[in-house]
């Protein structure tokens, strides 16, 4: 049976927000450090804006000590700046995103070879039925939908890789959040282009062609920083960006 338009999804997905819970077996510092750090991706704290200790303890009924434990491993990750004033989401400059870009370009390209020699049938079935229909059934899709199927594509690719320590390297290249969510305003036909490089690097992988694999994933991502940087000269910084 021919999947939907989204209906295909991998065993991980983009973060989840919860609010820090007492009695989970995590620690309070930590939870209060996933919940921040899945509020920043999802665009629920925005670009440049201020996180006061004592409002986001308040918010996850949490104290002041887990919560700057929390934005201290942030400002580690890139994600968060300290100011004079307090804590800013950060906002990542057009230089900084062109070299977010080449590093994704990078490990995607590594990636895709090696899923498409190392990875299972049952792999590679999988990452094919997520864009099994007509191509214009997906642009038609919310841009949101687009963008959570996008990041779950090559997530399902990066895993199929069977390279550990290219899989961490990679997540951590994903959390500066904008490259995986620039789908959410693309236009039709940037749309249509992402759709599409998305199919040619599914026929090279079922094709077993790691050099091919490579290839058209160096292809996408740079079709992808292309449109992203169009994006960006024509969307304010609170534009939906960091939608997961």
């Amino acid at each position: 049976m021919v999947e939907r338009p989204g209906q295909a999804r991998t065993q991980e997905t983009g973060p989840r927000r919860r609010r820090p819970r007492a009695g989970s077996g995590e620690s309070l510092s930590d939870l209060v450090y996933e919940h921040m750090r899945a509020a920043i991706l999802q665009g629920v704290y925005r670009p440049n804006q201020r996180l006061p200790e004592d409002e986001v303890a308040a918010e996850l009924n949490a104290s002041r000590t887990p919560v700057r434990a929390a934005l201290m491993r942030l400002v580690d990750q890139g994600l968060v700046v300290r100011e004079r004033q307090g804590w800013v989401v950060r906002e990542h400059t057009p230089d900084e995103i062109r070299e977010i870009y080449e590093v994704r370009c990078a490990l995607e390209s590594m990636a895709t070879g090696l899923a498409a020699v190392r990875g299972s049938e049952e792999q590679l079935a999988a990452i094919s039925a997520m864009y099994a229909g007509p191509t214009a059934d997906y642009v038609r899709q919310p841009r949101a939908e687009l963008g959570r199927m996008n990041r779950e594509f090559h997530q399902a690719i990066v895993r199929a890789s069977a390279n550990r320590r290219l899989y961490d390297e990679w997540l951590r290249n994903r959390d500066f959040g904008i490259t995986y969510n620039m789908a959410s305003v693309f236009t039709s036909e940037e749309a249509v282009i992402c759709i599409e490089g998305h199919k040619k690097i599914i026929a090279a992988l079922l094709d077993r062609d790691r050099e091919r694999a490579e290839r058209q994933a160096r292809i996408h991502v740079e079709d992808v920083q292309a449109a992203a940087s169009r994006r960006l000269d024509a969307v304010l910084p609170s534009a939906d960006l960091y939608l997961a």
